[in-house]
């Protein structure tokens, strides 16, 4: 989905910034987002270490990306060919 691409959370995170002076609404018809969406990659961005009262927005991947899900890990699966 649109959201998962890291790309586009950064697009929303650079427009949310209160420099903009657009409204969540604006970043949701624009991007194509739910509100809820636009709010929930905002806010973890700014959990992770964006700082939107900077006058420059800094976004690193490291800001956008999922976090670890918890449980047990995803098998390593390999082919071997003899």
């Amino acid at each position: 989905s649109a959201s998962d691409d890291i790309a586009t959370r950064a697009f929303v995170v650079s427009l949310k910034a209160p420099c903009s002076g657009k409204t969540t609404n604006e970043f949701a018809e624009i991007t194509g987002l739910s509100v809820r969406q636009v709010n929930r990659i905002y806010a973890h961005a700014i959990e992770r270490g964006v700082d939107p009262n900077h006058g420059l927005v800094v976004i690193l991947d490291s800001y956008l990306e999922d976090a670890p899900r918890s449980g047990r890990p995803s098998t390593d699966l390999r082919i071997i060919i003899c």
